[in-house]
């Protein structure tokens, strides 16, 4: 059931009281839900997210995807996104309304490697479509666009992460903040989805019909989504590295040479850093959890 406030703002967006057809909440979220919501057959379904809890953070995504949604449909029409037709994320329970898009989760096809195939190469080829998108307009964070911001965000997160670290992925870290410049020489920063991951794609017939939830999106080193992408499928599906994270190097043309993938890991590193540095400290389970990424993220550079 949709709290009142959102079902009211729903009503008022789709011109009828809407009717939830299936709930699409992963298990894994925490305090936003999705529910997929019908009205007549010309207006067709749509998919509702509200955040329960109402934390700044989740207001924050939710402003996010009612501000750039639009946006990026106006700057950048070829990519693959959802209609974003309203919303508010400054009332009691912030939530978005957008068109429902028909496909697959790319994190269910990756029970095995043909499928898990399709599923990079789709990815990769969004990535290109991604770094078309024209950024002058966008009011982008920029951080991770320019090496001295990054490197000086990246000194701050690790003093805020050190505790939970420890010494030797401090002294690695510290060495990859170091090398920044070298990493950056050359690179032209680009948009960047920011969290692109199986769960944010749907695939239908072998591509990508829809790219989900751009809150993160930034202005970034171009290997920004590689180096997450990348990082998402062998940490957490490592059996289908060879096949979706091949797959998707050839289909974003990123080499696959000791010095590229030492990038894409480099950047992981300061990728789960920030997110390290995110986390509550009383959350010390969540945040063992990402030093321990971090560690061995830096096992793969170094190894």
């Amino acid at each position: 059931m949709l709290p009142a406030e959102v079902a009211a703002g729903v009503t008022a967006i789709l011109g009828d009281e809407p009717r939830i057809v299936e709930e699409l909440t992963p298990p894994w979220a925490a305090a936003t839900r999705s529910v997929l919501v019908g009205a007549d057959a010309v207006r067709g379904r749509f998919v509702v997210q509200w955040s329960d809890g109402a934390r700044a953070a989740d207001r924050w995504a939710m402003d996010r995807r009612l501000r750039l949604g639009p946006d990026l449909a106006r700057l950048a029409p070829w990519l693959p996104l959802p209609e974003v037709l309203g919303g508010e994320s400054h009332g009691r329970t912030p939530y978005v309304v957008s068109r429902f898009v028909a496909g697959i989760s790319g994190l269910e096809l990756l029970g095995d490697d043909a499928s898990a195939a399709v599923v990079g190469g789709a990815a990769g080829l969004v990535t290109r479509e991604l770094a078309r998108v024209p950024t002058r307009r966008l009011h982008l964070p920029r951080t991770w666009g320019d090496p001295d911001r990054l490197g000086a965000a990246a000194r701050r997160w690790l003093d805020e992460a050190r505790p939970s670290l420890g010494a030797v992925a401090t002294l690695g870290v510290r060495a990859v903040i170091e090398r920044l410049p070298d990493g950056f020489a050359g690179a032209r920063p680009a948009f960047a989805h920011g969290d692109l991951a199986p769960v944010n794609v749907l695939i239908r017939d072998g591509a990508v019909v829809a790219l989900l939830d751009l809150e993160r999106a930034r202005l970034a080193h171009p290997l920004f989504d590689a180096a997450w992408w990348t990082w998402i499928i062998r940490y957490h599906h490592p059996a289908r590295w060879p096949a979706a994270g091949g797959a998707f190097l050839v289909a974003a043309g990123v080499g696959r040479d000791a010095e590229t993938l030492g990038q894409l890991d480099s950047l992981a590193v300061l990728q789960c850093l920030e997110m390290l540095a995110g986390t509550p400290p009383g959350r010390t389970g969540a945040c063992g959890e990402w030093a321990g990424r971090i560690a061995r993220v830096l096992e793969w550079r170094d190894g």
